[in-house]
């Protein structure tokens, strides 16, 4: 191919300088592929960048545990394309390190050492530099022992009035625990999560219960099936020196007297729900003796009685049981 111009096209370009203008396509054509090789050795090298907190995945062997509770992380350089680049971020790249449990020594941290195996990064991207090299880690070794479980409920306040939680069974009634022995040591039991109670709450019921333990610490099983008791609630109050009525007929009391000769008063001991036995008032308990079959006069050992205005409260106990008494028939 002819590239040289001719007079005509050499008039056009006489502003540009000679240099430039002899052999002008032959120029341009070659720039064109300096830009092309340029822009393809850029694309190759790329350009660096720093991601920092880079996570780092720990793989421990069974024995051992971390006790750092946050996960550690490094700064990863990288380098790519710019179209490469963008978007990259720390959870894009991959560390995993693994911790060889016969370099662990117990009392010293652990320094989890790594290389630029253990970087994995996307297609297109290369890992060239991290820091630091090094992670202290606060390893301990796994213990496990068996340790009781306890009830945790929500308030007791939710029940109903007068009802109250009464035997309690858990199944199983202990349960195995795992983790660092300086923190398995001091766990005397496991409780439950709070098994709910509420105000519609009568009846004995079985609950599937988890278990509550600290994050470090792993429990077999994890629930337990926890049988619940729910009673009434009773209680029993004694009133002291109850006066000691006397039962007669209607007209009796003008054709007899009666004298009592032991004491005139009476201990009486109630039973019933607990809300109603607590307001009740000592007036509202009646002791009393019947003589109204009696017809003669004499000494006598009666019988004492009580009654009470509410008929779900029961008399428990009534001292003394009996009391001496002298009647007299008055004659008109």
């Amino acid at each position: 191919m002819d590239y040289r111009l001719d007079n005509h096209e050499k008039a056009r370009l006489r502003w540009i300088p000679a240099i430039i203008r002899n052999d002008f396509f032959r120029k341009i054509l070659a720039l064109f592929f300096a830009v092309l090789v340029y822009l393809m050795v850029a694309n190759k090298i790329g350009t660096e960048e720093k991601i920092s907190n880079v996570p780092v995945d720990i793989e421990l062997p069974g024995a051992l545990v971390n006790l750092d509770a946050r996960k550690p992380s490094i700064n990863v350089t990288v380098r790519g394309s710019k179209q490469n680049l963008s978007g990259i971020g720390a959870m894009d790249i991959k560390v995993k390190a693994e911790v060889v449990e016969n370099k662990y020594i117990a009392g010293f941290p652990y320094l989890l050492k790594l290389s630029m195996d253990n970087i994995k990064t996307p297609f297109g991207v290369s890992a060239i530099n991290f820091d630091p090299k090094e992670i202290p880690l606060s390893l301990e070794r796994n213990d496990s022992k068996k340790v009781p479980v306890e009830e945790k409920f929500d308030l007791i306040q939710n029940l109903p009035k007068d009802y109250a939680v009464g035997k309690i069974k858990i199944n199983p009634a202990e349960v195995l625990i795992i983790g660092p022995q300086s923190i398995i040591k001091e766990i005397k039991s496991i409780q439950t999560r709070p098994i709910p109670l509420d105000s519609q709450t009568i009846e004995s019921f079985e609950y599937q219960a988890p278990l509550s333990a600290p994050d470090s610490i792993k429990v077999s099983p994890v629930k337990v099936t926890v049988q619940v008791e729910i009673v009434r609630n009773f209680i029993t109050r004694t009133f002291k020196s109850v006066p000691i009525r006397l039962l007669q007929a209607p007209d009796e009391p003008e054709s007899m007297k009666v004298e009592l000769l032991s004491t005139p008063n009476a201990d009486i001991t109630v039973y019933g729900p607990q809300s109603k036995v607590a307001l009740l008032k000592a007036e509202e308990i009646k002791s009393y003796i019947d003589v109204s079959a009696l017809q003669e006069s004499g000494s006598f050992s009666s019988e004492v009685y009580c009654w009470t205005s509410d008929p779900e409260i029961k008399v428990n106990n009534i001292y003394p049981e009996k009391v001496k008494l002298k009647l007299t028939r008055i004659k008109k």
